[in-house]
């Protein structure tokens, strides 16, 4: 990988790596992506001359009867170690992330576990969630199913018991906080939706305080910008107040106008989205009107938002939920079910 200076952040099946190595072509080229492979006799050669001298033996055949299990607290499904089963898996994982910031969700964590021997009952539910595969989705570069039929019904899940000699490898909290879903996203390259985006950017401020990724789009536009406008603006002036005289130690007012920033994010994640220090508190409403007036601020409401391009701490981009950094799949191809319109988002009722 670092001889061809593959360093993309994509995968590649070892054999698939191999049969473009063996021949002198280059990885993550359109000659050597999957479906391109399917169609080249001596790639196919490649595979049936390996797996009759033994591609599949000693350690191997074990290996391709390990079943992955994701669980939560509503349930388990099992998949199986090959391209169908892993973007199925991957599906699932997104569902999850799509509903990450809905309060109706029945989950707070989330558990990924292997199966070496897998019992016969085991081997029967696996990848059950796929009622109808399309061919389509195996010949596809992508990471989850697309074409095929598939769900996550209450009947597709199985329950805790069936883990029994499982070894968990990986925990992940799913409780509304930033950095539980800015982690999940990202580990598995997930999509985000905007409303999801809109909740993950109000998490970053409430913490971090306001930076210039709310106006820097790399998903979705930031459908809260207005409400931080003036901030936004101050915060401009602060920094530049700041650059002039570096020597000094007076902020200009900086931390202050941070402190609003999250006062202000935390007002909107309280009264809209019903999320209070990472957990979901439907009665956990904020007067809005007295802390505006106590911050000497006052919103305009978000229905009446316009659009401007006014960035401020642009020094924080690189700490913010929605980085570039040579990671473009992780644009959300989808928009999540739970989106609502644009005139309904201040009654969001979830």
């Amino acid at each position: 990988m670092h001889k061809h200076k593959a360093v993309t952040g994509r995968q590649i099946p070892l054999r698939d790596a191999a049969y473009t190595l063996k021949t002198g072509l280059k990885l993550f080229s359109r000659r050597t992506s999957p479906a391109a492979l399917q169609k080249d006799k001596q790639y196919k050669e490649f595979i049936r001359h390996n797996e009759a001298e033994g591609w599949n033996n000693k350690k191997l055949p074990g290996e391709k009867q390990r079943v992955y299990a994701v669980a939560t607290e509503e349930g388990v499904l099992l998949f199986s170690d090959c391209e169908k089963g892993m973007k199925a898996r991957n599906s699932y994982l997104q569902h999850l992330a799509d509903g990450f910031f809905n309060m109706t969700k029945g989950a707070e964590t989330l558990k990924l576990y292997e199966i070496e021997a897998p019992s016969r009952q085991v081997a029967e539910l696996v990848d059950n969630c796929i009622d109808k595969l399309a061919k389509s989705d195996l010949r596809s570069a992508g990471t989850q199913l697309n074409k095929s039929e598939f769900s996550f019904t209450p009947e597709k899940l199985v329950g805790k018991e069936i883990l029994e000699g499982a070894v968990c490898t990986d925990k992940y909290d799913l409780r509304p906080d930033y950095n539980n879903f800015d982690r999940l996203t990202k580990d598995f390259n997930l999509g985000i939706s905007p409303r999801n985006y809109d909740v993950a950017s109000l998490l970053y401020i409430s913490e971090n305080g306001y930076a210039g990724h709310v106006v820097a789009d790399y998903f979705h536009p930031f459908s809260y910008e207005y409400e931080f406008r003036d901030l936004a603006e101050k915060l401009g002036d602060s920094i530049k107040a700041r650059q002039s005289v570096p020597m000094s130690s007076h902020d200009f007012g900086y931390t202050a106008l941070q402190k609003e920033a999250k006062v202000v994010a935390k007002d909107i994640l309280q009264s809209e989205f019903h999320i209070t220090d990472g957990e979901f508190r439907p009665g956990a409403r904020m007067n809005r009107s007295e802390k505006a007036e106590t911050l000497q601020l006052t919103p305009k409401p978000h229905s009446e938002q316009p659009k401007t391009g006014v960035s401020a701490d642009t020094a924080h981009k690189r700490d913010v939920p929605a980085q570039k950094q040579d990671n473009r799949q992780r644009q959300a191809k989808h928009v999540a079910s739970i989106t609502p319109d644009k005139k309904e988002k201040k009654q969001l009722i979830i």
